[in-house]
C-alpha cells in the first residue's frame, strides 16, 4: 500500500501545489499568501493520494500473491 501511495503522492502532490501557486499568482496573492496555499496543496494531496492508491489496490489486487 505505501508503495502504491508514493507513487500517487509523487504526481498529485506537485500537481495540487502548482494549482494553489497559480492560484496565488493569478490573484495576486503575497508571497506568504502564496507559500500558504502552495503548502495547503501539497497537505491536500496526502489523503487523495491515499484513497486513489487504496482504490487501485482493491481494483487491480496489486501487491497480492498469484495463484498457481
Amino acid at each position: 500500500m505505501l508503495k502504491m501511495f508514493l507513487l500517487i503522492y509523487i504526481l498529485a502532490g506537485p500537481t495540487l501545489a502548482g494549482i494553489m501557486m497559480t492560484f496565488a499568482l493569478a490573484a495576486r496573492m503575497s508571497n506568504s499568501t502564496m507559500l500558504l496555499l502552495t503548502a495547503i496543496g501539497a497537505v491536500v494531496a496526502i489523503p487523495i493520494a491515499w484513497i486513489v492508491a487504496k482504490m487501485i489496490i482493491e481494483k487491480t489486487g496489486w501487491g497480492k500473491p498469484k495463484s498457481a
